[in-house]
């Protein structure tokens, strides 16, 4: 039916199980706007490894104090994050657009160079696996992308004396799980602060979207996911609780607050609404438990642990 254009919509009543078909809308080809968003995207995120390879102060040497790997660092786990979504929507044969990346202002002005990359979903994967599968492949894929930029990022990084280091450098508040072990094993220790590479920097920015993206709230992958095993209602509980457990947390370690502000933008976006699978009323599989067990795993890995 999808290869025709129709799209199936299966729902419980109080009548019984109904089924709906529902006409694909055509589209013109996005493919221009994809080239374009993506050389935007390409120059500010270089323009925000320039100004971070070129700052005052104490400096490291190699591939990852250059534009190169900030650039790299930041935009390859983004990209492969979302061709993970891409993939497993092929699989079931859900409709979508092409990836896009989004530009955002360089560093220079507050931003990162780009606000992460988007697809467009064009109808609702078939089952509850599917929906599962669909949502933490894209987080599981860019974590393990993430993983060697880390580490070389990590290694990279050099011990610096906090008299010499320049006016506008920022003693990170909060890091993710793994970045913070990967410091233990790879940094140099000694007396010190240890200065992030621009890698390691991105990176670090890196995981903490993925947990950002891993939160259960509204239409995030978490959320895709939750979903997936829950009813509707339940699932817009659980984004208003996650919601008041982290503005309470950021009561405590303010560094959450931004977390908060997101995870609300994101649930009034959607209004805490979520339609579920297409065909809703299926079971959740086998491939959606091991996407829920994943879902931990990633969760834990990428969670940001208060520093000091």
């Amino acid at each position: 039916m999808i290869s025709r254009g129709c799209k199936p919509l299966l729902r419980a009543t109080s009548d019984g199980l109904i089924l709906r078909l529902i006409m694909e809308e055509k589209s013109g080809s996005t493919l221009l706007k994809g080239v374009i968003l993506a050389a935007v995207t390409l120059a500010m995120v270089y323009l925000s490894g320039e100004w971070l390879a070129s700052a005052p102060g104490p400096r490291g040497e190699g591939f990852a104090w250059s534009p190169w790997g900030y650039l790299l660092g930041l935009l390859v786990p983004l990209i492969i994050h979302e061709l993970g979504h891409w993939s497993i929507m092929k699989l079931y044969r859900v409709p979508s657009s092409m990836p896009y990346l989004i530009p955002a202002p360089p560093l220079q002005l507050g931003f990162l160079g780009t606000l992460g990359a988007v697809i467009n979903l064009k109808w609702l994967p078939p089952t509850p696996g599917s929906l599962a599968l669909m949502a933490v492949m894209g987080p599981l894929a860019g974590f393990i992308a993430a993983i060697p930029f880390a580490v070389i990022g990590v290694k990279a990084s050099i011990l610096a004396d906090p008299t010499v280091l320049p006016g506008g450098a920022a003693e990170l508040q909060v890091a993710p799980a793994l970045l913070l072990a990967l410091v233990e094993v790879y940094a140099p220790h000694g007396e010190g602060l240890i200065l992030l590479s621009p890698l390691a920097y991105a990176s670090y920015i890196v995981l903490l979207v993925t947990f950002l993206n891993l939160l259960p709230v509204a239409m995030l992958d978490g959320g895709h996911i939750v979903r997936s095993a829950v009813s509707e209602a339940a699932h817009r509980a659980i984004s208003r609780a996650t919601i008041i457990v982290l503005g309470a947390v950021s009561m405590v370690y303010p560094a959450f607050f931004m977390f908060a502000i997101l995870a609300v933008f994101i649930y009034l976006l959607s209004r805490g609404r979520h339609p579920g699978p297409a065909m809703g009323e299926t079971s959740l599989g086998v491939a959606g438990m091991i996407s829920i067990l994943l879902y931990g795993i990633l969760l834990a890995l990428t969670a940001p642990i208060p520093i000091g």
